[in-house]
């Protein structure tokens, strides 16, 4: 590290940032020591401090307040970041303060954090009551291993190679708690959607423009195996993105066709944003699993976001297909420790 950098190190203070970016706010030195119970004559001599350990001008003084300089413009956005990265690891530390018993930790990936997981938690309100929830949503690799690490009590994800290939079974349990269909849509405006209905085979689809994530992604591996299975090369998306909201508004401008978890389309396929096409020989549906030590089983909280999944599994399956109750309702793997 050079000079300034270690002089930055030793001499440079939280509070210091936090009067910068209270100071960017608030626009003038006497709103800005309200906001942080400080004298006007405190925040002028803090922030000639804060300037000459910067060794130069933050903020420019004029007669009805202070603007940022060119240069204070880049300090207080990374001083703003730095800021905010101590209040989440506040709020971390805070979480691992309560009770163990009483607090769950959910990870999954983002279109099961918008859809599932709201619903499993709205469940367990309407049924003895919300635990403290910290939820934390990424990518399925990094899951795995904050699940491993014991980071998270309890992954609810795809149960696929893609996705849960990396875990080591060792000590947990995989209990399928659904499916989800997935569906090729596009923008009303697209050329297919005159025709949606008619089916539409892989031939014809692989030319169209595709809007994809990249591999190895479930998504991706899905429209790949189909492909495959009809003797076709992969695609090469007109646009790759690795967020399914994102995919799904480019969709909605025409920029092509997309697949889709059903559960993050329903809503704009009812708004009309997005038609589903017919197509022939979809892949099939997708098990949805959640993921938990055999040790924590029985766990209260666990245990309770397991029959939260039981009762949905329940209400989403016709009478006739339901389990009877000598019936475990859930495809269990348990793994031998």
């Amino acid at each position: 590290m050079h000079d300034a950098t270690h002089r930055l190190l030793a001499a440079l203070r939280m509070r210091q940032l936090e009067l910068i970016s209270t100071l960017a706010d608030a626009g003038n030195m006497r709103a800005a020591g309200e906001r942080l119970h400080m004298s006007t004559a405190a925040v002028s001599k803090g922030l000639r401090e804060v300037e000459a350990l910067f060794g130069m001008p933050v903020f420019h003084r004029l007669p009805r307040g202070v603007v940022t300089t060119a240069a204070g413009d880049l300090i207080v956005q990374r001083a703003r970041v730095l800021l905010a990265e101590v209040a989440q690891l506040a709020d971390e530390l805070a979480a691992r303060g309560v009770p163990a018993d009483d607090a769950i930790r959910i990870g999954a990936p983002p279109f099961i954090a918008w859809t599932l997981v709201p619903r499993l938690l709205r469940d367990m309100a309407t049924h003895g009551g919300l635990p403290p929830v910290r939820l934390v949503e990424g990518r399925l690799a990094d899951m795995c291993q904050k699940l491993e690490a014991g980071d998270i009590d309890v992954l609810v994800t795809m149960n696929t190679p893609s996705e849960l290939g990396g875990l080591r079974p060792d000590g947990f349990v995989i209990d399928q708690i659904g499916a989800e269909q997935w569906s090729v849509v596009c923008a009303p405006t697209h050329r297919l959607a005159a025709s949606r209905a008619i089916p539409q085979d892989w031939r014809t689809l692989r030319d169209e423009a595709w809007i994809l994530p990249p591999r190895p992604t479930n998504a991706r591996m899905m429209v790949e195996q189909v492909l495959l299975q009809h003797g076709l090369a992969p695609i090469v998306p007109q646009i790759e993105s690795t967020n399914a909201i994102t995919n799904l508004q480019l969709a909605e401008q025409s920029l092509g066709l997309t697949l889709a978890a059903r559960c993050v389309i329903e809503d704009r396929l009812e708004r009309g944003t997005l038609v589903q096409i017919a197509v022939e020989d979809l892949p099939p549906p997708v098990p949805i699993a959640m993921v938990y030590r055999f040790s924590r089983a029985h766990r209260g909280s666990v245990s309770a976001l397991c029959e939260a999944a039981q009762r949905l599994r329940s209400a989403a399956m016709p009478p006739v297909a339901r389990p009877s109750s000598s019936t475990r309702k859930f495809s269990v793997r348990k793994s031998r420790p």
